[in-house]
Parts: C-alpha cells; sequence; structure tokens
C-alpha cells in the first residue's frame, strides 16, 4: 500500500514456512496497519465502518445589513473535530427556492454583497465527507426573518444556484452533499 510502511511485510512475503516467530511478526505488522490506519482516520473525521456522522447543529445565527451589505456570524460551541465546514445560504423567498450559497470552509463570519434586497439566511455545517445538519434560520424554519440590505442600489441579480458538493443545482442543505458521489451513467466516477 503507498503511504503506509508495515513492519516485516518482506519477511512475511518470503516465508516458506509458519512458525512461531513468523506469527509474532504477522501480528506485529497488522497492528502497525492498524495503529496507521486510526491515524489516517482521526486526521480525517473518516469512519472506516461507514459514514461519518455530521457535526452537531449550530446553536445559532446573527444577521446584520447595511448598505447593501450582510453580515452573517454563526455561533457554534458544539464539540466539533478539525476540519468542520460552514455553509450560509441566503434567499429572496422564505422557503430558500434557489438559495445562494456561500461556503465558509472553517471560518464562522461572512459579509455577503446583497444590494438593497431583501434576504432570508440559514446557516448548517458539515465535514468533508459527512451529510450536512440540520440548519438554524434568521428567525425560526417556521418563520424566517427577512434582512434587508439596504444601500442606494438593488445589487446583482442573482443567477440560478448552482449547488454544492454533489448535490444537484438548484438544491440547498448539501453542504460537500447528502451522497458520497454524483453518478455518470448511475456509476461513481472513475478516481
Amino acid at each position: 500500500m503507498a503511504g503506509i510502511d508495515i513492519k516485516n511485510l518482506p519477511l512475511i512475503r518470503s516465508a516458506t514456512e509458519w512458525s512461531a516467530d513468523l506469527g509474532a511478526k504477522l501480528a506485529e505488522a497488522l497492528q502497525d496497519i492498524a495503529l496507521q490506519a486510526s491515524n489516517g482516520q482521526q486526521q480525517t473525521n473518516a469512519n472506516p465502518t461507514g459514514q461519518p456522522q455530521p457535526p452537531p447543529p449550530v446553536q445559532g445565527i446573527s444577521v446584520s445589513a447595511q448598505n447593501g451589505y450582510m453580515h452573517v456570524a454563526i455561533k457554534d460551541q458544539s464539540p466539533i473535530y478539525r476540519g468542520v465546514r460552514y455553509y450560509v445560504e441566503h434567499a429572496d423567498n422564505p422557503q430558500f427556492t434557489n438559495p445562494q450559497i456561500v461556503a465558509l470552509h472553517d471560518v464562522r463570519n461572512v459579509t455577503i454583497p446583497v444590494g438593497n434586497q431583501k434576504r432570508y439566511v440559514r446557516a448548517y455545517s458539515a465535514y468533508s465527507s459527512s451529510e450536512p445538519n440540520e440548519p438554524i434560520y434568521h428567525g425560526s424554519s417556521v418563520e424566517p426573518i427577512a434582512v434587508a440590505g439596504g444601500g442606494a442600489h438593488d445589487g446583482p441579480a442573482f443567477l440560478p444556484s448552482q449547488g454544492s458538493g454533489t448535490g444537484p443545482a438548484g438544491a440547498g442543505l448539501q453542504g460537500p452533499g447528502k451522497e458520497p458521489f454524483r453518478p455518470v451513467a448511475g456509476k461513481p466516477p472513475i478516481r
């Protein structure tokens, strides 16, 4: 395996008969594999037995706007692993049809130019290999509160959302993707 050093592998490969010494060397080699796989799992927040769980939901979101800019702050005091990613979505409707998705990576604050438009805002997080968690809304999921950007100009006409991760165009709440791959002719892409 590229990148993993396994003790005694040449000896095990060339052994012509089984002995107590070879058994001990094989056990040592397997322990090396387990330790190195565990290190990789911790460093990448991977789950060798299945899909990693998403981080706990973020606790809050604050939104302010002035002079055509909207500032969003995400409150997250949850126990999380390194590599957490944060996402802000904003739309011109409370149903978040065609949301504009802003990937913040590991930061929890962002300033977004919106012009003098009314925007609804929600946020969530995910790990690079997990599904996203449940979003938090400015206001509530039942009654999101709109924020007016203010300023002298309407700002940009937002183009149709192309989505994020493995999610389809126009879909929100995807983060890095709810599915591990986006198929081509029903099969995963070739690596």
